[in-house]
């Protein structure tokens, strides 16, 4: 699964913390759920939904305390019998002491004084047991459709069908892995040989007025992690001499790979240069030098919003190595391509360097950058797209709506670049 965190992931996250916050569980589990199948960055939220059912369950199971049950009084007959009684006793003992006081001066029969008191047996009563009151099941949770706006859309730019385009990204810099992992052969043939040729036939293909630079490092010294060398500093494409050089890079056994240094040193060549630049580097394993080139990635996007860093793995040998590889490509805001042989190497350079497009939002910020062809989930808004280098061509005004696709397709008519854009619901105005 995915484990990279983006501008979209951080909005669910926040969403769904926010419905957490304010009691609305049926939102804050529709969101983090979502949040879940996009990514696995974010560890805490499984226990945030499990969080979410236990508390909406325990409001729709609650009910009002019941009041409590009527004393019970004792019956009628039962209070009166005992008056009765209690007025009985006391005539008895006055009588007894009224003899005992006039005993000397009255002659009393010497019988005993016998007194058959009879009291009536007062039966119990039975009062009735009320049967147990029945506690009411939770009911089972109802599916609440959530509104709209909480809900993302989806964003992308694409070629109309059955259009091909030539534009490209107008600032292209090279990174050839020349290390003496290189000279290793693939089906017969060094991998050296296949990325240059690889690399020739893209310069074959580029229009004249694009500038491309070219570094390379492991070519010169065995074991030396200082062995990086600018080919080529960006300049517009002069195809021959760019050709003879790239024919000219010859790996050694034993070269390292600097790839973090490589990366650092062509950020340094290309200080000063305006406008969107393409840093493309190619390399078949992992860096040998102690550096971390995803930190250094990451720290030269930073620094240049229009700097983007996208890497080909070629013939990787470790999963691990790609893992990396992989890292340095999403820290540097471009893409990555593994190829296995020629024809995917050069499949790939292709993609590398096709035209980007950038996502603006409402207050100005950058929130995607991508090939054309990719895709972006938004939260619902108005959205600004620039396509091609110097924006080429600016959208201003694209509206993404929530849980709604809308596509912008390019064409070229008379050589300049033309829009429309698309919803699940038709053409926007």
């Amino acid at each position: 699964m995915n484990t990279q965190r983006t501008p979209e992931t951080d909005r669910l996250y926040d969403q769904g913390v926010a419905c957490m916050r304010a009691a609305r569980w049926e939102e804050a589990i529709v969101i983090l759920s979502r949040l879940r199948d996009l990514t696995g960055a974010y560890p805490d939220v499984e226990a945030l939904i499990a969080d979410a059912q236990l508390k909406m369950e325990i409001e729709q199971a609650g009910v009002p305390a019941a009041a409590p049950p009527p004393k019970s009084r004792p019956p009628r007959a039962v209070v009166f019998g005992g008056i009765a009684a209690t007025a009985l006793i006391s005539l008895i003992v006055a009588a007894i002491l009224f003899v005992r006081l006039d005993a000397s001066s009255v002659r009393v029969a010497a019988q005993p004084l016998v007194l058959n008191l009879t009291f009536p047996t007062i039966a119990p009563t039975r009062t009735s047991t009320p049967a147990p009151t029945k506690t009411p099941q939770p009911l089972p949770p109802t599916a609440t459709s959530l509104p709209d706006a909480v809900l993302p859309g989806t964003l992308g730019v694409r070629l109309a069908p059955g259009e091909r385009t030539t534009r490209i990204t107008e600032n292209i810099a090279v990174i050839l892995d020349a290390s003496g992992s290189m000279l290793a052969r693939l089906d017969g043939t060094p991998k050296t040989v296949i990325a240059r040729q690889a690399l020739i036939a893209l310069i074959n293909r580029l229009p004249e007025t694009t500038n491309v630079a070219l570094r390379t490092y492991g070519h010169r010294r065995a074991d030396d992690c200082s062995d990086t060398e600018l080919i080529q500093a960006l300049a517009p494409l002069q195809r021959d001499a760019l050709i003879a050089r790239i024919n000219a890079i010859r790996p050694v056994n034993g070269g390292r790979t600097p790839i973090a240094q490589s990366l650092a040193d062509m950020a340094q060549d290309l200080a000063g240069i305006e406008g969107n630049v393409l840093i493309v580097l190619v390399s078949d394993g992992d860096e040998t030098c102690g550096g971390d080139p995803v930190a250094t990635a990451s720290m030269l996007r930073a620094a240049n919003s229009q700097l983007r860093i996208s890497v080909i793995g070629f013939d990787v040998e470790q999963e691990e190595w790609r893992r990396r590889l992989e890292g340095i490509a999403v820290a540097g805001g471009g893409a990555y391509f593994d190829a296995s042989n020629a024809e995917q190497l050069a499949d790939a350079l292709d993609q590398a360097i096709a035209l980007t497009y950038r996502v603006f939002d409402a207050q100005g910020k950058e929130v995607y950058q991508g090939r054309i062809g990719s895709d972006v989930r938004l939260a619902p808004g108005v959205y600004r797209i620039e396509i091609g280098g110097d924006a080429e061509l600016t959208l201003e005004t694209v509206i993404v709506e929530s849980n709604t696709t809308t596509s912008v397709e390019l064409r070229e008519d008379q050589g300049e670049l033309r829009a429309s854009t698309i919803t699940d619901d038709g053409v926007q105005p």
